[in-house]
C-alpha cells in the first residue's frame, strides 16, 4: 500500500493527490476542520509517486544563506491596502505584464479561503492581503503544471509547506516558475474561522454575511494592525490585534494545524525562489525605513530572484539587511509555533458551541490594564 506521511507532520499541502495518476487520493476535512488526504486502497497500484512526493518524506536540501532585505512599494496606494510592504503586488504585476498567471489565496463569497489563479492586474486585488485560514488548495498544483506546459510564467505563492509540496510535486526546476513562500506563524483552521465569521456576524448584524474582511487593517497602524469587518448598511467591526478574539486565538496558537507545531518548512533556507513578511524590528534596526504604514522583509534565494530584484528594486525603498539579524523580532521563521497541548485541546473541542470571545478570555487571559496616566498618555501617542 502507499505509504503517507505521519498525520501529525502533513500539512495537507496537496502534493499526494495531485501527483497520484489514478485520483485515488482525496483531501477530506478531519474534525478539526483542516484537509488531508485519504486513499482509496482499491484503486490504489503501488505505484509510490505519493510517497516520492511528499515534502515531508522527501526534505528538500538547501544550504546557502539567502541575502536579505527590508523594502517597500515607492506606490503608497499598493502599500496602504497590502500586508506589509506591497512587494507582493511588485513581483505579480511583473509576471502579469509577461503574460503569465498568479496563484495565491483568496476569499471565495463566503470567506472562506481558496487559492486561485489570475490573469489580469483587475484580479491583482483579491490576493493581496493575510488571509488567517489555511486555504484550499483545490488542484492547484495541477494548474501550475498544464499553465508552465503552455510555456506561460507562473508566480505561486504561499505558506512554506505548500510551496515545498508544490516544488516536490513537479519534480524538477522550472525556468518559468516564480516560488513566493511567507514567514509564516501557522496555519489556522478553516473551520475555526468559518465559526467566527457566523459568530461575530451573530455579534454584529444579525447573522447578516460581511460584504469585506481584512484580517490586518492598518487603520490602527501597521504594527498595532487590526480586523476589519464590514456588513451592509454601514454595520462595521474593527479591533485590534490585541483585542479580536480570533487573532488573539490565532497568535495564541489555539487554532493551528497539528503540523505547524513541528514544521518542517522553517528556517532560512528554503526552496521558494523569494520569502516575504513583515519586518518587525525594523524601527530598531532601520530607522529611517520604519513609518508604521508597512515594511517588508524579502529573502532573496536563487538566481534566478536576484536578478528579478535588480530589475523592479527602482520601484521600492530597498536598504540590505543581515538575514539572521533581521529575524530576531520574526522567531517564526525559523521556529514552529509553540504547542500548548492543554489550552489548544480545550479550544477546538468547545469553540462551536461556546461564545467565541468568552472562551478565548478564559484560555487566554487578557494582562491587567495599566492605567497610569503614562500609561495611558503612550496608548492615545501610540508610543
Amino acid at each position: 500500500m502507499a505509504r503517507l506521511c505521519d498525520p501529525i507532520l502533513c500539512s495537507g499541502c496537496t502534493a499526494c493527490a495531485s501527483v497520484c495518476p489514478y485520483d485515488c487520493i482525496s483531501m477530506n476535512s478531519d474534525n478539526e476542520g483542516f484537509r488531508r488526504p485519504v486513499i482509496d486502497t482499491a484503486r490504489c497500484v503501488e505505484c509510490g509517486l505519493c510517497s516520492k512526493a511528499c515534502p515531508v518524506l522527501n526534505t528538500p536540501s538547501t544550504t546557502h544563506l539567502p541575502l536579505a532585505y527590508a523594502a517597500k512599494s515607492k506606490d503608497e496606494a499598493v502599500r496602504s491596502v497590502s500586508t506589509s510592504g506591497g512587494v507582493f503586488t511588485l513581483l505579480a504585476e511583473h509576471i502579469l505584464a509577461q503574460g503569465g498567471v498568479v496563484f495565491g489565496a483568496a476569499y471565495d463569497a463566503d470567506f472562506k479561503v481558496e487559492h486561485r489563479m489570475v490573469e489580469s492586474p483587475e484580479a491583482l486585488s483579491a490576493l493581496r492581503g493575510a488571509k488567517y485560514a489555511q486555504s484550499d488548495l483545490g488542484d492547484c498544483f495541477r494548474q501550475v503544471k498544464e499553465q508552465l506546459s503552455q510555456g506561460k510564467k507562473v508566480l505561486f505563492s504561499g505558506t512554506p509547506c505548500q510551496v515545498a509540496g508544490l516544488q516536490a510535486f513537479l519534480d524538477k526546476p522550472e525556468p518559468d516558475l516564480l516560488l513566493v513562500d511567507l514567514v509564516c506563524h501557522g496555519a489556522p483552521s478553516p473551520a475555526v474561522w468559518a465559526q467566527y465569521v457566523n459568530w461575530r456576524s451573530e455579534q454584529i448584524a444579525d447573522g447578516h454575511r460581511p460584504v469585506s474582511v481584512n484580517v490586518r487593517s492598518k487603520d490602527s497602524g501597521w504594527s498595532t494592525y487590526s480586523m476589519d469587518i464590514r456588513w451592509p448598511y454601514g454595520r462595521n467591526y474593527l479591533a485590534t490585534n490585541q483585542e479580536d478574539p480570533f487573532l488573539r486565538a490565532y497568535t495564541g496558537v489555539l487554532c493551528l494545524r497539528p503540523s505547524c507545531h513541528r514544521c518542517s518548512a522553517k528556517g532560512l533556507n528554503r526552496c521558494a525562489d523569494f520569502t516575504l513578511g513583515d519586518y518587525w524590528g525594523v524601527g530598531e534596526q532601520m530607522p529611517a525605513m520604519h513609518d508604521n504604514r508597512g515594511t517588508s522583509i524579502v529573502l532573496v534565494h536563487s538566481d534566478k530572484a536576484k536578478a528579478l530584484w535588480d530589475e523592479l528594486s527602482p520601484a521600492m525603498t530597498v536598504r540590505q539587511a543581515d538575514a539572521r539579524r533581521c529575524m530576531e523580532h520574526n522567531p517564526s521563521a525559523l521556529q514552529s509555533a509553540k504547542y500548548d497541548a492543554e489550552n489548544r485541546n480545550s479550544f477546538m473541542h468547545r469553540y462551536a458551541g461556546e461564545d467565541f470571545a468568552a472562551l478565548v478570555d478564559e484560555l487566554l487571559p487578557k494582562p491587567a490594564q495599566n492605567n497610569s496616566f503614562t500609561s495611558r498618555l503612550k496608548r492615545f501617542l501610540k508610543i
